[in-house]
């Protein structure tokens, strides 16, 4: 039923930016910036009334005298307290529904608003926003609730940003019924239009020159854009929402965590231990990566982002099984796939049609797909996939970047080479990732040897313009096929693969992870003259032909091509790249924390005066970060599932990690001795 009652635009504004004094009133092309936004928003049909909301300094006399003398009621209240702000507007324009805008937003659009309240006027939400994921620029943020709800918020938030930033404690409940909503194209969600620093300011100057020649306004999404590209005018550079991840880190403590309860762990992995060589079956599952006495060892369930280990302690796992839960756990339409699938029949003795109908899908999606093989993880479409390439080149060599998994061909060239044959081992050359001379030197080493390439096209590092266009010429030049293992990098980024983004087709691929959402199944996709090898070339297993895992993965692409999962991805990794940034830096380590890679996949590291890694530091943080509930290796393994609760809960866990460790920096303390455990060890290093 569609909602009805008074909606009542509040805009917040006041002079006493903390990076821009006084930007409310500033000169935009002859206009002061708060009217240019208020004249955008008389444009809206969907407001009933449009209401300032200043603060009782006496600086904000200007802003209270200004909008009274064009005609706007004005309320004034707390500067800290914005929430009772809007509460106090709301009770004085009668407000049944409110909508809140930022006066620093001049390039506001009324098209953009009311697309948000009528979608939120139809729906049965209580609150509803644009900004999660963004599809419009910073500065067309949009965030539409009742004032039932907005009540609630201004009884139970207490906390500081809650009542700076208003809308928090909303996001994060639970109980709220909450709508995102998107926009049709255009869409550029990564623009800055908001104002907070001088480049700002200049950039709608220039675009508000250039409306003007337009006619009187106010203007749509479209004009604006179109006049922005028009204009030529560069956006502001610096991160969006930084005052947002600052109030997060000013309420954070530097005081130590409270130690979890985790005696169940304990208890099993003491049971594991004596059954179990190494207490795990995935040697990055164990306790080794973790702090062996602060960190859980046994999980017992989990749903959506969020994981419970068996002493019922809830983390927000930003590991996800090693990459496969790209939906989150548990994911409600996969796991109905799977499941129906199975109840008719689930391990055929014959090829089921699915096998057919997914190979169709992964070659109408993967630029270098002609044909297709299935595994059930990732060491098996790697191995698969250079078995092939020795039959067709019929040679031994393979030269690899980056990590394939446990098989003797790759594993036998690191350091965990305990059981592999030393000839097999001499058979494979690891060279440097985004250095071409190294490849051609190895490959010109033992001419004519070379059966393969097997690279990871992207990591954590981005590779060099034309890289691995080049890398392609030069495998080819010396006769070997060039495999790109898109294990991680497939359909993390976007579907098809890194080969797309950076349009070079590899003779094969292998895919898996993110594939079934945590259903176990991988694949080898390649020319259909290479892959037709597989047929003499024997790749053969009981499970390879898994029909509920297939179901499984058919949903997922389904989900990943037609929702708008990397959209979300996209805006839950870029809050928290950008926020543990900006923490770091407040915090004084900004040369100490060290951030690299994609929003839904990157590294981090902390590092000492000298450049060298730092794993005490990194692993005191983590303690400090784990016991808040956050569940982490050394990567940001961003699934569709992190929401904004979760994202909070991240973030003020890592203000407080980062206020631990500048406190233990400050004072002259070793992390070692306010580490509860040891400092955990990697097995090696294959990613350069």
């Amino acid at each position: 039923m569609k909602k009805s009652g008074k909606v009542v635009a509040i805009v917040q504004a006041r002079m006493g930016s903390r990076r821009l004094p006084g930007k409310t009133m500033m000169d935009v092309a002859g206009v002061p910036l708060l009217e240019r936004l208020l004249r955008q928003l008389q444009g809206a049909t969907s407001l009933d009334e449009i209401v300032i909301a200043t603060s009782s300094e006496p600086a904000d006399d200007v802003i209270a005298e200004f909008g009274r003398n064009l005609g706007y009621r004005v309320v004034r209240g707390s500067k800290e307290n914005v929430l009772s702000r809007y509460i106090k507007a709301a009770d004085a324009s009668e407000a049944d529904i409110v909508v809140r805008v930022t006066g620093d937003c001049p390039l506001h659009s009324p098209d953009t608003v009311d697309e948000v309240v009528y979608t939120f006027l139809d729906s049965n939400a209580e609150y509803a926003s644009n900004t999660n994921p963004y599809t419009r620029p910073d500065g067309q943020d949009v965030e539409v609730f009742t004032t039932s709800v907005m009540n609630l918020a201004s009884t139970f938030a207490v906390d500081e940003p809650d009542l700076e930033h208003v809308t928090l404690w909303i996001r994060r409940n639970p109980d709220v019924v909450k709508l995102d909503v998107s926009h049709q194209p255009p869409i550029n969600p990564s623009m800055r239009w908001s104002v907070d620093h001088p480049d700002d300011l200049e950039f709608v100057r220039l675009v508000w020159a250039c409306l003007d020649r337009r006619g009187p306004g106010p203007f749509n999404f479209e004009e604006i854009m179109s006049t922005v590209t028009e204009s030529g005018a560069e956006p502001g550079k610096a991160i969006i929402n930084e005052g947002y991840y600052l109030s997060i880190f000013n309420t954070a403590t530097a005081e130590a965590a409270p130690p979890l309860s985790l005696g169940k762990s304990f208890a099993w992995l003491e049971r594991s231990e004596q059954v179990i060589p190494g207490g795990a079956q995935t040697y990055s599952k164990s306790w080794r990566h973790h702090i062996r006495g602060v960190t859980p060892i046994f999980l017992e369930n989990g749903k959506g982002a969020v994981v419970t280990d068996v002493d019922g302690n809830q983390y927000v796992d930003l590991v996800q099984g090693l990459l496969p839960n790209i939906l989150g756990y548990a994911h409600d339409e996969v796991d109905r796939a799977a499941y129906e699938r199975a109840t008719h029949g689930h391990c055929f003795t014959l090829p089921h049609p699915i096998e057919v109908e997914l190979a169709e899908r992964l070659c109408s999606l993967i630029p270098c797909a002609e044909m297709v093989r299935y595994g059930k993880n990732g060491s098996d479409a790697t191995s698969g996939a250079i078995r092939a390439a020795r039959a067709y080149t019929e040679r031994d060599r393979v030269a690899v970047c980056g990590y394939h998994g446990w098989q003797d061909w790759f594993i036998g060239s690191t350091s965990r080479n305990a059981g592999v044959p030393k000839t097999v081992q001499e058979l494979t050359h690891p060279f440097p990732y985004n250095d071409l001379d190294a490849l051609e030197e190895l490959l010109a080493s033992k001419s004519g040897e070379f059966a393969a390439v097997i690279m990871e096209p992207v990591n954590f590092n981005w590779p060099d313009r034309e890289y691995l266009a080049k890398v392609k010429e030069i495998v080819h030049k010396h006769g070997a096929l060039l495999i790109f293992d898109e294990i991680c990098s497939g359909f993390h980024f976007q579907l098809g693969g890194a080969q797309k983004i950076f349009d070079v087709t590899p003779d094969m691929a292998t895919f898996g992870k993110a594939m079934g959402n945590g259903w176990p199944i991988s694949c080898i996709v390649g020319r259909r003259d290479v892959m037709k090898v597989f047929e003499d070339a024997f790749v053969s297993f009981t499970f390879a032909g898994d029909v509920s895992a297939m179901a499984a993965s058919l949903k997922v692409l389904d989900i990943l091509e037609h929702g708008d999962a990397y959209a979300r991805m996209t805006a839950a990794g870029t809050k928290l790249f950008d926020g543990a940034r900006i923490m770091a830096e407040a915090a004084g380590l900004k040369d100490t924390f060290i951030l690299k890679g994609h929003p839904h996949w990157a590294t981090f590291a902390f590092i000492n005066e000298n450049g060298e890694d730092d794993p005490a530091t990194k692993a005191l943080w983590l303690q400090e970060v784990t016991r808040r509930g956050v569940l982490m290796l050394t990567t940001f393994n961003i699934s569709a599932a992190l929401d904004e609760a979760a994202v909070n809960i991240v973030l003020s866990a890592f203000a407080h990690g980062f206020k631990r460790i500048a406190e233990a920096r400050n004072n002259g303390i070793d992390p070692k001795e306010w580490l509860e455990g040891p400092v955990p060890v990697p097995a090696f290093q294959a990613r350069s």
